[in-house]
């Protein structure tokens, strides 16, 4: 299927043209001493005393140049691998970074607890359209204070799909950590930098500055060859210019800036284009995740990175500002996951989430599978040879005949259309009979069945007795 275009060439051209500019003349607020002097050695102009570098646009270039436009997030095991390249699949995660959890069985809004991550990550090895994990944030123990460890762990031993991990402030340390787990999981560190089972996230703080501990995980990522997905989340109205061609070449701006420190530190380091753009609701000053805005943002984002460098893409797909799984909830997050991926986006995440993303709900998590298994049938578009027009079967039923039994139709009818796994497509009398439920209802139930029937393969006995010993060592 042909990739929708939100842009046009000349549009593209401009954006990129005022990207490059911005670097040159603006520059960005670069905290890191080391990553500074890195940066003045490869040609940029720095001021050491404002932080301030400049990026000339032939650095930018032939840095960004550098990053892999292949780049795998490696499973445990190999059949769920995520292979991220121009052209090719487009994939799903669960959102991050949240915060509140809405109870299975209650249906009540609470704090994430860290068996909620044993239970999500179940979910996820379980549903076929969630392509990778990412868990939510537990309160005890604190992210910042050794719960990053603690949530990996748990997401590694539930489920054989590949880890999105979330690395608390002391990124360096965390991330080192995360990596002795990862090898006691794969074996040894040349082993991971061939197929990294985990990725991370770090991001700019708009507008224009990257703190010192997000450089710090940049560059230990990069030197482990650790995929890392350089995020930027700028507000129109408030830490972005306030029209979507603003907050566009902002964020084009702040990622390629990323993107260059990255490649400039460790060529060929694994790297994903991570844009995440809000807007300011002027009424209430909340930062909205799922308007139609924030839709062509994203679409313009994975079509902007696509035919400027081609690096990889994840933009916001399954988002919400909803505060529970609702209508709102299904509208805003089936526009949001067409547009990017019909761009060609190689990862629309966002999964389960709801409220900004700052809550996750296992029952939206089950709808979201479905969206996206449909999602998934639309780019597969309509397949047309000998085989699918079938004037075999024309010929064979002919007029006022019909295709029931025929050979045909035995061979296509599985393949040709996508069957949610949820949704309420019988008669009234067989509804009634089965209990009257709707799309949520039917959605926990699943949930609940793949919590009661699903087993993840489990990690090996030596493995585990290593990830104890670790996490002993590391308190």
């Amino acid at each position: 299927m042909n990739t929708l275009r939100i842009l046009s060439e000349e549009e593209i051209k401009k954006l990129h043209l005022a990207s490059l500019e911005v670097l040159d003349t603006v520059g960005l607020k670069i905290e890191h001493e080391k990553a500074r002097r890195m940066l003045e050695e490869a040609g940029a102009k720095v001021n050491h005393q404002t932080m301030l570098v400049h990026f000339p646009p032939n650095l930018v270039e032939e840095s960004v140049k550098k990053a892999p436009q292949k780049v795998i997030f490696a499973a445990r095991n190999p059949k769920y691998d995520v292979v991220l390249e121009p052209g090719g699949d487009t994939f799903c995660r669960p959102t991050v970074g949240s915060e509140g959890y809405v109870d299975l069985e209650t249906g009540k809004y609470r704090h994430v607890q860290l068996s909620d991550c044993r239970e999500w990550a179940i979910l996820v090895d379980a549903l076929e359209n969630i392509s990778y994990c990412a868990a939510p944030y537990p309160a005890d123990p604190p992210l910042d204070d050794g719960g990053d460890i603690h949530v990996l762990r748990t997401v590694l031993e539930n489920t054989e799909k590949h880890v999105h991990a979330y690395v608390g402030k002391n990124e360096a340390k965390s991330m080192k950590n995360m990596i002795e787990m990862a090898v006691a999981v794969v074996g040894s560190e040349e082993e991971l930098k061939k197929r990294p089972i985990f990725n991370t996230m770090l991001g700019a703080l708009s507008p224009l500055e990257y703190e010192d501990y997000m450089i710090d995980l940049l560059l230990v990522s990069g030197k482990y060859g650790i995929p890392a997905e350089i995020a930027t989340m700028p507000i129109a109205g408030g830490t972005a210019p306030v029209t979507v061609a603003g907050t566009l070449l902002l964020s084009h701006v702040e990622l390629l800036a990323g993107i260059a420190i990255a490649e400039i530190a460790n060529p060929g380091a694994p790297v994903v284009y991570r844009p995440i753009p809000l807007t300011l609701d002027m009424s209430t000053g909340v930062a909205l995740e799922a308007t139609p805005e924030n839709a062509f943002m994203a679409a313009a984002g994975a079509q902007l990175m696509r035919e400027t460098y081609g690096i990889p893409t994840n933009m916001m797909g399954q988002v919400t500002d909803s505060l529970i799984t609702d209508e709102q909830s299904m509208i805003e997050r089936v526009f949001n996951t067409l547009l990017p991926t019909l761009v060609g986006a190689n990862i629309v995440s966002g999964a389960g989430g709801l409220e900004h993303v700052y809550t996750v709900d296992p029952v939206q998590l089950v709808i979201d599978d479905d969206i996206v298994g449909m999602t998934k049938r639309m780019l597969r578009g309509i397949e047309i040879n000998d085989g699918t027009l079938g004037l075999e079967a024309l010929a064979r039923v002919g007029p006022g005949g019909n295709f029931l039994s025929d050979d045909h139709t035995l061979k296509y009818f599985k393949s040709e259309y996508y069957r949610p796994r949820i949704f309420n497509r019988g008669t009234r009398e067989i509804w009634q009979s089965q209990g009257a439920n709707d799309l949520n209802e039917n959605a926990r139930q699943r949930a609940k069945t793949i919590l009661r029937e699903h087993k993840p393969a489990p990690l090996p006995d030596d493995v585990v007795k290593e990830l104890d010993s670790i996490i002993k060592r590391l308190g």
